[in-house]
């Protein structure tokens, strides 16, 4: 693993919002072990703190603004079966480490906080060029990705087939599209 920083990416320093309009947090899980149901959270926040030596990303998501397209499907999803939102109602990430890899991509290490319980994660991906918008904002973008193992987090529910096999995939691929604005 690269011990060098995004800071040797072109990333400007400076603090910077995530734009909800122009990002996305999605996943992807496999169903029945024959097709992949897609899904996002509308509404999401974060923030990337690029001011020092370590940069820091952190973001939160509402679990109740889940939508994969089937409204009785999220009401599952937000259930106590599933995400529980009601008592649960964010998942949270942050960052604990970000480097650069020898391919010119990204690797970010942090903890994903999922119904109550915090593991570590594992992102990766690349950094858009950044640049200055037709509003004059600097930008700057991340597209990375990384699996979970749903069980870790409470997110046991479940059904076998006749085939032996399962309802619902455990791992999940998380899919993450940023593009953030440098704050004035």
């Amino acid at each position: 693993m690269s011990t060098e920083t995004i800071a040797a990416n072109p990333v400007p320093a400076g603090s910077y919002n995530v734009d909800p309009a122009h990002s996305n947090v999605g996943f992807e899980v496999r169903h029945m072990g024959i097709a992949t149901v897609r899904g996002a959270f509308r509404r999401f926040q974060g923030k990337l703190d690029a001011t020092g030596k370590n940069p820091v990303l952190e973001g939160a998501v509402e679990v109740a603004s889940i939508d994969t397209g089937d409204q009785q499907r999220d009401a599952h999803l937000t259930a106590p079966d599933f995400f529980d939102a009601g008592q649960h109602p964010q998942i949270t990430f942050q960052t604990t480490a970000i480097e650069a890899t020898n391919e010119g991509g990204i690797r970010l290490a942090g903890e994903i906080t999922i119904k109550g319980a915090t593991k570590p994660i594992e992102l990766v991906g690349a950094v858009a060029e950044g640049g200055t918008d037709p509003w004059g904002n600097e930008r700057v973008g991340f597209e990375l990705e990384g699996t979970i193992d749903r069980r870790e987090f409470g997110l046991s529910w479940n059904q076998t087939l006749p085939n032996g096999g399962l309802l619902v995939s455990n791992d999940v691929k998380l899919l993450i599209s940023v593009s953030a604005v440098k704050e004035s």
